[in-house]
């Protein structure tokens, strides 16, 4: 294992024009490859169309450049910063899980905490990325389906599917990354991004599950986990935090603005 869980490590992200979403088309595709395949018989076809929806249309947006975390952030990490700043554990922590794995039931306000730490200790501002920096990172220009390619493969992202049934170091899928390096964006643990649900432009907004439990204004979630499906893991996937012991295991990546640095390779510090 090559991972150090006091160590930050960044990929270098280059800006580009991005197709963002899923056409008509993919969405259909989606919806008859998983319709049978969904870990709840309750939810019925027109459902599982719905939430994919949220998807629709495909539009472009220019990203710039920006380093992204290589990995989650880990429990070593995290363990880290809530000693130094005596912040309260985080659900994984106190239930002791293992420092190389993805530090989970965090929320947006601990993540805040989190990144004012990093301010304070390295001078460096970091931040969430935004919904559509996450989709890019994990898709490329490409718009692959999954990180890892346009095929479902339970061997390549710990998801329920994968049978495993708990996290994993945040380094087991390193062969398996984003078109850019990024390990472990599909399954594990779901990852918090910048932005509130809203639709996409010239899309509807769609009234499920989510919006009824959270109200109009939900963080969006990406990525998906292991204690759900490969669905949720798809790159263009939009999700949220639905209030169940299901959903918990929620963490989170940092960006770091490329401008900042003069160099051709992402940073890394020691925290």
């Amino acid at each position: 294992m090559n991972y150090q869980t006091n160590k930050l490590e960044f990929i270098k992200i280059p800006g580009s024009s991005f197709l963002m979403g899923s056409t008509d088309v993919e969405i259909e595709r989606t919806v008859q490859f998983w319709k049978n395949k969904l870990v709840d018989s309750k939810f019925t076809e027109e459902k599982f169309r719905s939430w994919i929806q949220k998807e629709y249309p495909v539009f472009t947006i220019d990203i710039s450049p920006f380093q992204l975390s290589k990995y989650p952030i880990t429990n070593g990490i995290y363990r880290i910063f809530c000693l130094k700043a005596a912040y309260p554990l985080s659900p994984s922590l106190v239930q002791e899980f293992p420092e190389d794995h993805p530090v989970w039931g965090v929320t947006p306000e601990d993540i805040k905490n989190f990144t004012d730490f990093l301010f304070k200790t390295t001078g460096l501002k970091f931040r969430m990325p935004s919904e559509a920096e996450w989709e890019y990172a994990a898709r490329g220009t490409a718009r692959l389906e999954y990180p890892y390619g346009n095929d479902f493969n339970p061997q390549f992202a710990n998801t329920i599917e994968s049978g495993i049934g708990t996290t994993t170091p945040v380094d087991r899928y390193e062969n398996h990354p984003s078109p850019f390096g990024v390990v472990d964006m599909a399954g594990n643990t779901e990852e918090w991004v910048a932005d509130y649900y809203k639709p996409y432009p010239g899309g509807c907004l769609i009234s499920d599950h989510l919006l009824e439990n959270l109200g109009p204004q939900y963080r969006i979630l990406r990525g998906g986990s292991f204690a759900r499906g490969g669905d949720l893991s798809r790159g263009a996937r939009r999700h949220g935090p639905f209030p169940s012991p299901l959903y918990q295991y929620t963490s989170f990546r940092l960006v770091f603005p490329d401008d900042k640095l003069e160099q051709n390779y992402g940073l890394s510090i020691l925290i």
